[in-house]
């Protein structure tokens, strides 16, 4: 059966509550910015369905579809400023996006693969949504990665002093990861300006919430993190709009996080690679169909009077036009040639060397002199530079490479992590992609496989995947066989 909505608390969750249903006649919002909403979630739906037809066409080998996403992604996006605040995307996320600068063309691009495509220059598979301009962030495959690199960004924009947010989108199924504990955690603890936004259809492809999740709602999980967290009806624009205008409110504020959980309907498969027929019995997918959010906020504009029947009638055929035109040009684009899958692999090809300036006099020290010099330097002369990493802070790290470097240039910029290795990477590389010049400690290289994805999966890949619209500014330092008597795991020799 579809999912239902407990409005029940917990007393292990104080800070949860789920949010009744509020009338937009009680909120800021007009008639106009409904039919806003309107066009937004028929936009969303439309291109769904020509994405659908692409790929039985054979000209989209892969889809992935946000049917059923739509309301939610109107209501919480819309506190956001468009190329202002910024977006740690989740692969549904084409309303969203949308709303933050995207067009059906950018879409259609990226679902033909096109190298005109803005998020990848159709390196990737669709859903993976990037846009500089826009400051939306690039997502890839592994789930859950945009949410450790999210809490780098919005780290970078509360050091900025700015009123600008982030908000970071995922799948319940993501939330099982391990980056999401860890960016909860680091999000919390730092009081980020980061909204999380949980769009919890019930399904990790077939794995239903029950075997996910040990709790009723997943909101209810940002108690243990000490934050709120609240739950709401995905299918409801007005009340995702409500709880997300608090959220960025207290983010803007530099009150820290909050998770909302938007509880939404998948109405088709995970993806077109995807049978739900083999996990979900018929009943269930037609009550979806009654579910349908978009049928759903028509029925509501309709019954208040905000739209006629032929209005809304003209608002889908203008729809269709916009999108028709889009899936046209989309498929004039010129291909992509074969050369292009090996451009934008690396960034500008870096010195080999650096030569010592001429009559400078040249101090010989150790390697841990010359590392905290080399640091020392560099932070005076770039305010961007900035560290992070386990104990290196106030103990100046434990071979005492930091030393003294907390003091000289704060907290702010020499950052005591928790013991979290795919955070420390992760979030180095969302500082990176904000404008900073990180350098992440690994505190001994044994331990740096934990931060395996953060480095593999995203860093390395980031250039490439955006075909260069993204640069990662960023320095990864482990020590490796300094330790005498280290074993297994504190040598590495």
């Amino acid at each position: 059966m579809a999912q239902t909505v407990k409005t029940k608390g917990s007393e292990f969750a104080p800070d949860w509550r789920f949010q009744q249903p509020v009338d937009w006649r009680d909120t800021d919002i007009d008639e106009a910015a409904l039919k806003q909403w309107f066009n937004y979630m028929l936009l969303g739906r439309q291109i769904d369905y020509r994405f659908q037809v692409l790929n039985r066409q054979g000209r989209a080998p892969f889809i992935i579809s946000c049917a059923g996403h739509e309301a939610a992604q109107i209501g919480v996006s819309w506190p956001l400023k468009p190329k202002h605040d910024w977006l740690a995307p989740y692969y549904r996320d084409v309303v969203l996006c949308m709303r933050m600068g995207m067009t059906p063309l950018d879409l259609m691009l990226a679902v033909l693969a096109k190298p005109a495509d803005p998020a990848s220059g159709g390196k990737q598979t669709p859903g993976h949504f990037s846009d500089s301009r826009l400051n939306i962030t690039s997502g890839g495959s592994p789930v859950a990665a945009q949410m450790v690199r999210g809490a780098g960004v919005a780290y970078a924009l509360k050091m900025d002093g700015t009123d600008k947010v982030l908000m970071t989108c995922y799948g319940e199924g993501a939330g099982s990861e391990g980056d999401a504990h860890e960016a909860f955690n680091f999000a919390s603890i730092y009081k980020l300006p980061e909204i999380f936004v949980c769009e919890n259809n019930g399904f990790a492809i077939s794995t239903p919430m029950r075997k996910e999740y040990a709790i009723e709602h997943v909101a209810q999980r940002a108690a243990g993190y000490g934050f709120p967290g609240v739950t709401v009806d995905g299918r409801d624009p007005v009340t995702c709009y409500h709880v997300a205008k608090e959220a960025v409110a207290r983010a803007r504020a530099g009150q820290g996080p909050t998770l909302i959980e938007c509880v939404v309907d998948r109405l088709g498969a995970h993806s077109s690679e995807d049978d739900q027929r083999r996990y979900r019995s018929q009943e269930e997918i037609d009550q979806l169909a009654q579910n349908d959010c978009l049928e759903r906020f028509k029925k509501r504009l309709l019954d208040e009077g905000i739209l006629t029947a032929k209005e809304v009638a003209e608002y889908e055929e203008r729809v269709k036009d916009e999108v028709s035109k889009a899936t046209k040009e989309g498929i004039e684009s010129p291909d992509a040639p074969a050369e292009n899958a090996y451009t934008n692999v690396y960034g500008v090809d870096a010195p080999k060397a650096i030569d010592p300036a001429a009559g400078v006099e040249v101090e010989e020290m150790n390697m841990v002199a010359a590392l905290r010099s080399c640091l020392t330097e560099e932070m005076e002369r770039d305010e961007r530079v900035m560290v992070l990493g386990e104990d290196v802070g106030a103990k100046g790290g434990v071979f005492l490479v930091t030393d003294g470097l907390y003091k000289k240039f704060g907290e702010a910029r020499v950052i005591d992590t928790p013991l979290a290795e795919s955070s420390i990477a992760g979030v180095a590389l969302g500082l990176a992609v904000a404008g900073k010049r990180p350098v992440a400690e690994m505190q001994f290289t044994d331990f740096a496989h934990y931060a395996f994805n953060s480095i593999v999966n995203e860093a390395a890949k980031y250039r490439y995947r955006t075909d260069g619209d993204w640069s990662v500014p960023m320095v990864v330092r482990a020590p490796m066989g300094g330790h005498a008597h280290g074993a297994l795991y504190h040598s590495q020799s």
